[in-house]
This record gives structure tokens, sequence and C-alpha cells, in this order.
């Protein structure tokens, strides 16, 4: 099985609409997720499908940081590239490993680039 799929994981709709809308129309299978633990559970079952999972850090009920975490408790090897509208603190980073990091609002050309990256 190709794993060609790209989870995105943000409590808010309007950008995960935007995000898996702009994706699709470059030819990205993305699956959206406003519950990170729903996505956990997605991820469990699917986790040979995903090759990429894109993550805000400031969610409820659990936060971006403990989501990957248990993402890699699961599939130590899924690339993961974290978002966020807020400043955050470096060492919140370092607890986990990140292939990237952006800040939001971003450019939909760069976040196409960026996904393309991790996504062929």
């Amino acid at each position: 099985m190709k794993r060609n799929l790209v989870m995105l994981v943000d409590d808010e709709i309007d950008i995960i609409a935007l995000f898996t809308e702009v994706l699709k129309m470059n030819g990205i299978n993305a699956r959206p997720f406003t519950n990170p633990e729903e996505a956990l559970k997605d991820f469990e079952q699917n986790h040979a499908s995903y090759n990429l999972v894109i993550s805000d850090i400031r969610m409820t009920p659990i936060s971006g940081v403990e989501f990957i975490k248990r993402l890699r408790e699961i599939d130590s090897s899924i690339k993961v590239i974290l978002m966020t509208a807020f400043e955050i603190e470096g060492n919140q980073l370092r607890e986990i490993h990140t292939d990237e990091f952006f800040n939001k609002p971003i450019k939909m050309n760069d976040l196409v680039q960026i996904v393309k990256k991790y996504v062929s």
C-alpha cells in the first residue's frame, strides 16, 4: 500500500477547509480533522496510508504536542509539520521532533511547496 495521504489537524474549521481545498487543487490527497482525538483514532487504523501529518499546536481536548507524541507511539517514521498562529517557547518544540514548522497565516503557495517536499 502506498503512503500518499496527508492528515490535516486543526480545530479551526475554516483553516482546515482552506488547506484541504488548496492541497486537493494541487493533486495532494488530504484528510481533514478538527478534533485531534478523532484524528488519532483514524491514524491508529490507517497509519500505513499516511506519509505526512500537519497539525496545529494549540488545540483541544489535547495539544498538538501531545497529539504528535501519541502519533509517534503508533508510527515513529511519520513525517510531521507543526503550525501555529501564536508565539511558542522553543523548548515546547524540542519536546518532539518535527520535520517542518510554520506560522499561520501562511501563503498557500508556500504551504503547497512545503507539503510537496514530503509528498511526491
